[in-house]
């Protein structure tokens, strides 16, 4: 069954759909559910496997991305720990629409539809929560879609860069993902991610040295970003 570190009583408080619960009733959920351990780079999930469970990220990262015919990857979103993912699939009683791996050793918490109710039924708030949550996940969703319809790749890198910033609470960070996932990010190759961070630096918005990146105009950048 789950651990009570209270890091993970942090982690799964911080998820939207969880933040109704009191840390009393988190622990009960953590000693409930079973927690899983993924090292870097294995999967948890894959398209059309029955959604039985969904997980709340509680250490490490996952990424949550879709190939093409070609086998390009898409990534729809990278979580962090006090993020949830596949609740959509295990809320209507269907497969997993995309792949779900670790890019760094994680630690889950794997939650089933059982688990689900009981946590409802003891704290009805709990589904408000989940309807809050899952109404994050539709504007990240629809933000995605939108920037790979309509906008270039340098606004889509300059929307992502900012918001990275503003993660790290500061205009100066490190990528925690590679280049290559990066791209896979904002729906582009290597090659094309290269170009649109020399366009960027070239511009006076960004200086990049390795992994890192320093944001020297935010105003630009975010310009750049909404102009598409």
């Amino acid at each position: 069954m789950g651990a009570t570190n209270p890091n993970y009583v942090g982690a799964v408080r911080a998820a939207a759909m969880f933040s109704a619960l009191d840390a009393a009733a988190v622990r009960e959920f953590l000693r409930r559910c079973p927690t899983l351990r993924r090292p870097a780079g294995a999967q948890i999930f894959g398209p059309g496997e029955a959604a039985e469970r969904f997980f709340v990220l509680l250490e490490g990262r996952v990424k949550v991305f879709k190939l093409s015919p070609k086998g390009d990857e898409q990534i729809l979103h990278i979580c962090d720990a006090g993020q949830t993912f596949g609740e959509a699939a295990v809320l209507t009683g269907g497969n997993y629409p995309a792949f779900a791996e670790a890019v760094e050793d994680a630690t889950l918490l794997a939650v089933s539809r059982t688990d689900l109710r009981k946590a409802i039924a003891a704290n009805p708030e709990l589904a408000m929560g989940m309807l809050a949550g899952l109404s994050v996940k539709l504007r990240e969703f629809n933000r995605l879609i939108e920037q790979l319809s309509l906008k270039e790749v340098p606004a889509r890198l300059a929307s992502v860069l900012l918001r990275m910033a503003d993660e790290a609470g500061g205009p100066r960070f490190r990528l925690r993902q590679s280049k290559r996932e990066l791209a896979a990010q904002i729906g582009a190759v290597p090659e094309t991610l290269s170009r649109a961070l020399g366009k960027l630096s070239s511009a006076g918005l960004i200086a990049v040295r390795g992994a890192r990146i320093s944001i020297l105009d935010a105003d630009g950048l975010a310009e750049l970003a909404d102009s598409g």
